[in-house]
């Protein structure tokens, strides 16, 4: 029996950065599927929909669009069991948490700083800070995150 490990991962670095969106959203469906069944999947997908289509509306200044978007968005979340925005919060942290790490994945394979991307938090807020934000803003707002 091979590894096909690393033939798997030498095709995957030549794809594009949508390619790994892609790539990485298609495994989390597919793992949501498995998981919490197509319904749920349903759900979480028409809840993502409305909330981008709010967000494009009101973008284009289509307010009256947006605003009723909103409000069907409004009505489907508080139709919700604990447990279903629970696990609707988590997969979309998961997605956000794959996209991230294809953005990382882009900039490295692009020949970007990895001076840059290996930075310790302690490294991002020393910055902040000797850039002029005061000690107790970046504390609140992180804190609000």
């Amino acid at each position: 029996m091979t590894d096909t490990t690393d033939d798997i991962a030498e095709e995957i670095s030549f794809q594009s950065f949508d390619d790994d969106c892609r790539l990485l959203g298609n495994l989390l469906n597919d793992i949501l599927h498995r998981e919490v069944g197509t319904t749920f999947v349903d759900k979480l997908e028409r809840i993502r929909v409305l909330a981008q289509s709010a967000c494009n509306m009101r973008q284009a200044g289509i307010v009256n669009m947006a605003e009723l978007l909103e409000k069907q968005l409004a009505s489907e979340l508080s139709k919700m069991t604990l447990q279903e925005a629970f696990t609707l919060a988590r997969a979309f942290s998961h997605y956000l948490t794959l996209m991230g790490i294809a953005e990382t994945h882009h900039r490295v394979r692009k020949g970007g700083n990895m001076a840059q991307i290996s930075k310790s938090c302690d490294d991002v807020f020393n910055q902040l800070v000797q850039g002029g934000v005061s000690p107790d803003d970046l504390y609140n707002t992180v804190c609000k995150q």
